[in-house]
């Protein structure tokens, strides 16, 4: 007899079934109707209906549709977060549980592919501010931080520099496009530090769309290498330069000698890793992630 319990959510006094947050998922991360139900195996119309029974029965938008494909709202995009963390603590027991970004993930699958040979480690990808409250509720025991300031707002964490970054600097004029990864807040100082004027006119999780926006934006010089592109910064690079930090739990040997294996992977491969990992990956990836 197999048991296996599933996560659900009681939303504003409403169930959402484990199959709706499925959906949700879907939507997430393929940013399109079509993809997620494809991804799924039901059709747009059936998809459609879960999406706007689930908003009539919380009372709030969930989806949106923009230009550039489907997104979750704040409050959709909430849902799947607390159900990824949920899941992952439900099949956590005595699993390895590690978190990074859209920024980091490559440095974590190569990491992983040599250090995680039977597939006792899950990876989450999320971003900072979500990995940090999970690390926090001990849903995690190692987290790469896209923004190193975040260790000055972290008491009795465990921490250590493995690498180094650098920002791009697009500059089309005052206002500003925030893009959800990386460094940004080293970005936004470094113009506050030499007098510049700017306005953040809202926040983007797709590349993209940023990099297609009429507004000035920063982005990390490593995720640009990773989808193969080249942008010439209004800034030199070197004086966007940052740390990469891990922040980790020191009570598992496995994680001290992942976070080893971390700092030599970036050592070996500096900031030029390759586009994608060839071959099937016998660790678990667990996807909270955009279409990128």
């Amino acid at each position: 007899m197999k048991i296996e319990p599933r996560v659900s959510l009681i939303v504003n006094g409403a169930h959402v079934t484990p199959r709706v947050l499925e959906v949700l998922v879907a939507i997430l991360q393929e940013g399109s109707q079509k993809k997620a139900a494809e991804t799924l195996g039901i059709s747009v119309p059936v998809l459609h209906r879960y999406i706007k029974k689930l908003e009539k029965s919380v009372g709030t938008a969930i989806m949106k549709t923009t230009p550039i494909g489907t997104e979750l709202t704040d409050e959709g995009e909430q849902l799947v977060m607390e159900y990824m963390a949920l899941k992952s603590k439900l099949k956590r027991s005595n699993r390895i549980v590690v978190g990074g970004t859209i920024i980091t993930e490559d440095l974590l699958l190569w990491a992983l592919t040599n250090f995680d040979k039977e597939g006792t480690i899950d990876l989450i990808i999320s971003d900072d501010e979500r990995n940090i409250k999970d690390f926090e509720a001990g849903l995690m025991d190692l987290v790469i931080l896209d923004d190193p300031l975040y260790i000055y707002d972290l008491e009795n964490i465990i921490w250590e520099e493995i690498g180094e970054d650098r920002l791009i600097h697009v500059n089309r004029g005052t206002y500003y496009l925030k893009f959800k990864y990386g460094a940004q807040r080293i970005g936004f100082k470094h113009l506050e530090n030499t007098g510049i004027a700017y306005q953040i006119k809202g926040i983007t999780r797709y590349l993209p769309a940023l990099i297609q926006s009429p507004f000035s934006f920063f982005i990390n010089e490593s995720l640009l290498t990773k989808k193969g592109l080249k942008i010439k910064s209004a800034t030199p690079p070197d004086l966007l330069t940052h740390k990469i930090i891990v922040i980790y739990r020191d009570d598992k040997e496995e994680i001290l000698r992942l976070v080893k294996e971390l700092s030599r992977q970036k050592k070996s491969r500096g900031d030029h890793l390759p586009k994608k990992v060839n071959g099937e990956q016998s660790f678990h990836i667990h996807y909270i992630r955009e279409r990128t």
